[in-house]
C-alpha cells in the first residue's frame, strides 16, 4: 500500500513539473532599462475581424525593471515616442528608454536656469495612439523611445531613431534673442517663424514678451513685433536687437463723444497699410521707416523710428460747422460733405460730413466742399482740442432776362480772393443749385454778359460771407426771346438748361 502510494504522489509531481516547464517555455523576460524613476504604459497588440491592431494596456513599466511576459507582439509608448516589439526569440527582450536634453546654448548652470516670464521656448510631440499634439513651455527633457519617433523645438522638427539597446542623451542647442524695449511694454509681444524649412516641415510661430528671451535653434526666422517684421539669422551667438516705438497721439480734449454722436467712428491708424494701431497706446516696433495713415483715409505721414527712442506722432483735431437755417427759409438741404486735400492738389485725401470732429496730422492741408469744386480754404487744427471753421450758406435767385441778338449769359462762378484762400469753382449750372455752401471769406461772384461774338470783360460782384451766415445774391439769366409764342414753351425748360441757353467756353 505504502509502494503504491509513493508511486501516485511522484506521478502527480512529475506531471506538474512537465507543466511547468511548459509555461516557461511560453514566456519570456522583457527588460526596461534607462534613467531612473521613468515610466511608460506596456500595451499587447491583437488584431479584430478586419485585422485591424488593438492595443490592450497591460501594466506601467518603470526603468531598470525585469518583467516576464507571454510570448507575443506588444507596444511601449509615453506622450511623446512608441515602440514595437516581438517577445519571441528565446533571449530576453531588451529595450533602453533614451533621452533627448535641451541645452540653452552655455554650460553656465546660472544661465540655463529659467525664469517663465523672461525665457521661453516651445516645443511639442505628437501622442503615438490618439494622435493629439502635446505642447510644451521651456521642457529640458524628453523621454524618448528606441525606433523613428520625432519633436518639434522652437518651431524645427528633430527626427530621432534610437537603437534598442543603446541608451541615448541626444543634444538640442538652443539660442538666445532678445527684443529690448526702451519702455514697459508687458503687453506687447514678439513672434518667430522658421523660414528655412522644407515644404513638409511642420511651421508654427512661438512667442515671447518684448524684454524677454526667445530661444531658437540656429536658422533662418522672420520675427515681428507689433506688424513691423525683420528676418534674422539664428548663430551659436546671443542676440539682443533694441526696438524703438512709436505712438499715434491723441489732442488731449478731443470731442469723440461729439464725434460719435455726429454718426462717427473710433479713429484708428494703419502703419504701412496693414496693421492697426489704437491712438494713445506705445507700440514696440523695429527701427525703420514708417508709413503712418488715418483709418479709411488717404492722409498719411512718414517717419523714422530709431533703435531706443520714443516717436510720437501728433494727431490734431478740427471741424467744418455748417451754418443754422434761418426762420425766415421754410428748409435748407444740409451742406455737402467736406473734401481733405493738400497741395491743391484736387485729388480727396479724406471725406467727412460737416459738424463732425475729424484728426489730421501735423502737416498743411486745405478743405474744400463737394458739390462746389474748385474752392479750397487752409485748414487749421488744434493741438489740444479741435480748431471749428464755419461754412456760409448763398442763396442764388436765377433771375430770367429775355433779350434780342447775341447777348447771352456765358459762365457763373465763385472765385475767391481771400489770403487763406484760393481757386475758383467750376462753372455752376443755370437754375442749379439755388443754395451753395462755401468756407467764411470773401469772394466774387462772376459771370460774362454781353455779345458772344465779341470778347468783353466778365463781371464781378462782391460778396462776402460770414460763418454761419445766409447771403442772398441774384444772378441775371440772359436768354434770346424769338417769339412771344415759344416763351411759355423757354420758361417750361428754365428747370433745366435751355436748348438756346449753352454753357460755352470760359471767356477771362
Amino acid at each position: 500500500m505504502k509502494n503504491k502510494l509513493c508511486i501516485f504522489i511522484f506521478f502527480i509531481l512529475f506531471i506538474s513539473s512537465c507543466r511547468k516547464i511548459s509555461s516557461d517555455n511560453e514566456r519570456q523576460y522583457f527588460v526596461f532599462q534607462g534613467l531612473a524613476n521613468k515610466d511608460v504604459i506596456l500595451y499587447k497588440i491583437t488584431k479584430d475581424d478586419k485585422k485591424n491592431k488593438v492595443y490592450y494596456p497591460i501594466m506601467k513599466v518603470s526603468t531598470n525593471t525585469k518583467v516576464l511576459l507571454p510570448k507575443g507582439k506588444y507596444f511601449l509608448a509615453n506622450e511623446c515616442s512608441s515602440y514595437e516589439f516581438n517577445n519571441e526569440s528565446e533571449k530576453e527582450e531588451k529595450v533602453v528608454l533614451s533621452r533627448v536634453s535641451i541645452i540653452l546654448g552655455s554650460k553656465n548652470s546660472e544661465k540655463n536656469s529659467l525664469d517663465q516670464k523672461e525665457n521661453i521656448y516651445n516645443s511639442f510631440c505628437i501622442d503615438p495612439l490618439d494622435g493629439k499634439e502635446h505642447w510644451f513651455i521651456n521642457k529640458m527633457n524628453f523621454d524618448i523611445l528606441p525606433g523613428k519617433n520625432s519633436l518639434t523645438i522652437s518651431g524645427r522638427n528633430i527626427d530621432l531613431n534610437f537603437q534598442a539597446g543603446l541608451f541615448s542623451d541626444k543634444r538640442i542647442d538652443l539660442w538666445p534673442l532678445k527684443l529690448s524695449s526702451p519702455i514697459n511694454t508687458d503687453s506687447s509681444k514678439f513672434f518667430s517663424l522658421p523660414l528655412d524649412l522644407g515644404t513638409k516641415d511642420k511651421k508654427f510661430v512661438i512667442s515671447a514678451p518684448v524684454n524677454g528671451t526667445l530661444w531658437l535653434q540656429t536658422g533662418r526666422y522672420q520675427v515681428e513685433v507689433n506688424g513691423s517684421k525683420e528676418v534674422i539669422q539664428i548663430n551659436s551667438n546671443p542676440q539682443n536687437i533694441k526696438l524703438g516705438v512709436l505712438r499715434i497721439g491723441l489732442p488731449r480734449n478731443f470731442p469723440i463723444e461729439v464725434r460719435l454722436k455726429a454718426g462717427g467712428q473710433p479713429i484708428f491708424a494703419y502703419i504701412n497699410e496693414k496693421v492697426l494701431f489704437r491712438l494713445n497706446t506705445d507700440y514696440p516696433v523695429f527701427p525703420g521707416k514708417y508709413r503712418v495713415t488715418l483709418e479709411g483715409t488717404e492722409i498719411e505721414k512718414n517717419i523714422q523710428v530709431n533703435e531706443d527712442e520714443l516717436i510720437s506722432v501728433k494727431t490734431q483735431g478740427a471741424m467744418v460747422a455748417s451754418p443754422p437755417c434761418s426762420e425766415k427759409y421754410e428748409k435748407c438741404r444740409p451742406p455737402s460733405r467736406v473734401t481733405i486735400h493738400m497741395n491743391r492738389m484736387p485729388f480727396v485725401l479724406m471725406t467727412v460730413p460737416a459738424d463732425m470732429p475729424f484728426l489730421v496730422f501735423d502737416q498743411k492741408y486745405e478743405y474744400g466742399i463737394e458739390g462746389i469744386k474748385g474752392i479750397f480754404k487752409n485748414l487749421y487744427a488744434s493741438e489740444d482740442s479741435v480748431r471749428v471753421d464755419k461754412l456760409g450758406r448763398v442763396k442764388i435767385k436765377w433771375e430770367t432776362r429775355y433779350t434780342t441778338g447775341n447777348t447771352k449769359t456765358d459762365f457763373v462762378r465763385f472765385e475767391s480772393k481771400s489770403m487763406n484762400m484760393f481757386g475758383k469753382s467750376i462753372d455752376i449750372m443755370y437754375f442749379k443749385p439755388d443754395e451753395i455752401y462755401l468756407p467764411e471769406g470773401d469772394y466774387w461772384l462772376s459771370y460774362f454778359v454781353g455779345d458772344q461774338n465779341l470778347i468783353l470783360p466778365k463781371t464781378r460782384v462782391d460778396v462776402s460771407l460770414g460763418g454761419g451766415m445766409t447771403k442772398e445774391v441774384t444772378v441775371p439769366i440772359y436768354m434770346e426771346k424769338t417769339s412771344e409764342n415759344l416763351t411759355a414753351e423757354k420758361n417750361k425748360e428754365n428747370s433745366s438748361l435751355s436748348s438756346k441757353t449753352t454753357l460755352s467756353p470760359i471767356k477771362n
